[in-house]
């Protein structure tokens, strides 16, 4: 579908592409923003040796808004702003094992909000809130313009709606890394479209920074050559753009390795990273099929495998076809690899709806359902009814997983 431009002469701020993503933003963060102010009212305090969930920094019973930001890893990020990453790894006392600690969380996020707290003076629950809030609006804003120009405006309309309304958008508005994960992906993806292939080299090093996902930028940029390779008799690729591509793919694998080294040379523990992940029970190297494939089983029986075979054969089939093919190698790149990453590497648990987030070139499905002739005449209204019910979904996802109602060992967490 192409591009419908604005009027000559238009100004900018009434540009389609600029006030629609951000009125979208805007309005889905209020309506969260109000969730969460209603919803902290029933927070318990929260105080160190809780026996459940680190806390370093204590809150009182309904903390306010500015507080409830920072729940859960926000606590960790939090440590980091304030105090840095511990050298040596913190062991326990007894058995001198590594215990959950910092290292764990990579460092762009708590770093840029060190730097807003400081040019600020605000504190780290109303600077990393911020920070994350303007960063995501940046990155809603800019997926548009990729999605606009990669398979259409109305591919664009759908992706942004669908990513601020997604049952986990809220983060976008707390002291979390997703914001700037996302904004991250979409300069990379962005960056890698216009053949800007030294930036796509300082954004893969920015995602090496920002959460464990560069991995995932190989299959866009396999793509993505494979596409220029195929044109290339009326697309000139000149042989240092060749090589200067699988530069960036192996790269894409090798700096997985940027943090553990960073840990590495600055504790002088070799195996610090993956002592400290393993504090937490998590194997870096361990394929997690099998934690979905049980799960689902326990849940749902050989009819939940059956529904998710079928699932899956469709989403392939969908990936396969010249519709998909359409969106361009890039979105189409990550689109195909990152649920294939959750799938394989993260496991089962409720964190995963988060998680998804990040997997918005997927949405672009939707636009293709909601396109078809049947539902195509009352589309808007059709995508209007999914926002809506995904925001009421918002509601339950901050009163089930964000707000802590109470401590016991299998409490959930977002």
């Amino acid at each position: 579908m192409p591009r419908t431009a604005d009027a000559p002469g238009t100004p900018w701020w009434r540009r389609f592409p600029l006030w629609f993503p951000l009125a979208v933003y805007a309005v889905t963060r209020l309506i969260d923003a109000v969730y969460f102010a209603i919803m902290q009212r029933s927070q318990i305090p929260m105080v160190p040796g809780n026996g459940a969930a680190r806390v370093i920094f204590p809150t009182p019973a309904a903390p306010g808004y500015w507080p409830l930001m920072a729940n859960w890893d926000g606590q960790w990020y939090h440590e980091i702003a304030e105090l840095g990453y511990p050298d040596p790894i913190p062991t326990d006392p007894v058995t001198g094992k590594v215990v959950q600690n910092p290292w764990a969380f990579y460092p762009m996020f708590p770093m840029l909000s060190r730097l807003v707290m400081r040019a600020t003076g605000a504190n780290f629950y109303v600077a990393g809130a911020l920070l994350s809030t303007v960063v995501g609006a940046i990155a809603v804003v800019l997926m548009f313009r990729l999605v606009d120009r990669a398979a259409g405006r109305w591919s664009a309309i759908v992706a942004t709606v669908a990513t601020s309304t997604w049952v986990a958008a809220p983060v976008l508005q707390t002291d979390y890394s997703e914001a700037c994960a996302l904004l991250v992906i979409v300069l990379l993806l962005t960056a890698l479209r216009g053949r800007r292939y030294w930036w796509v080299l300082v954004l893969l090093v920015a995602l090496a920074l920002t959460r464990n996902l560069v991995l995932i930028s190989a299959p866009p940029l396999i793509a993505h050559t494979a596409v220029r390779w195929q044109r290339r008799d009326a697309d000139p690729f000149p042989v240092r753009q060749r090589v200067g591509l699988v530069v960036l793919t192996l790269l894409s694998g090798a700096l997985t390795f940027l943090w553990p080294t960073i840990v590495r040379l600055v504790t002088g523990d070799k195996d610090g990273y993956a002592k400290t992940m393993g504090a937490w029970g998590v194997d870096a190297f361990e394929i997690k099929l099998h934690t979905w494939v049980d799960y689902i089983y326990y849940d749902y029986g050989y009819l939940g495998w059956a529904a998710c075979l079928a699932g899956i054969g469709w989403f392939a089939w969908k990936m396969l076809s010249v519709d998909t093919a359409r969106w361009g190698p890039e979105l189409w790149g990550w689109a195909g690899a990152y649920p294939a990453y959750m799938v394989l590497v993260t496991g089962i648990g409720p964190s995963r709806i988060r998680y998804a987030l990040l997997a918005w070139p997927v949405f672009l499905l939707l636009a293709w359902i909601l396109n078809r002739p049947l539902l195509r005449p009352r589309r808007a209204w059709w995508l209007t009814a999914y926002a809506l019910a995904l925001v009421a979904l918002q509601g339950w996802w901050v009163w089930n997983y964000w707000v802590i109602l109470g401590l016991y060992p299998d409490v959930q967490f977002p």
